[in-house]
């Protein structure tokens, strides 16, 4: 009995084995894959996010100070309110809508251009390209 074991074990794997163990694999790089992808899609947008909360939170501040001037991502960051890296402002173009803050990207964005990220200040949520989440 030994000497059958021994002798079966000798001789290697059969087809059905190695072709079991390529369809596990297989399955497991696709779901890898598929949340590697997700997870860049949030390291893109991630930089966006941060800049639209800075400009919501600085926004009242902002009409205040300035009640007669419209309110826009450029006249906030030429009274230094806000501060844009160049980077930023080429890959998003930012847009501000009463409470609601947008960001579109552009052809420069690694992720292509007219994605949308929305952040309603006004219910602090978070809506579009990447993982819609709410604000911590």
């Amino acid at each position: 009995m030994f000497k059958e074991i021994k002798k079966r074990l000798s001789k290697g794997f059969t087809l059905v084995e190695i072709l079991v163990v390529l369809v596990i694999v297989a399955i497991l790089a696709g779901l890898a894959f598929v949340s590697y992808g997700g997870q860049v899609d949030k390291s893109y947008a991630s930089e966006a996010r941060l800049f639209l909360k800075e400009v919501a939170g600085n926004a009242d501040m902002f009409e205040r100070t300035y009640p007669n001037e419209p309110l826009t991502v450029e006249k906030m960051r030429s009274k230094g309110f806000v501060s844009p890296s160049p980077a930023l402002m080429k890959k998003w173009k930012i847009e501000i809508n009463g409470d609601v803050y947008t960001a579109v990207s552009t052809q420069e964005m690694a992720g292509g251009a007219g994605k949308t990220i929305i952040y309603d200040a006004l219910n602090s949520t978070w809506s579009g390209y990447g993982e819609d989440v709410e604000v911590e």
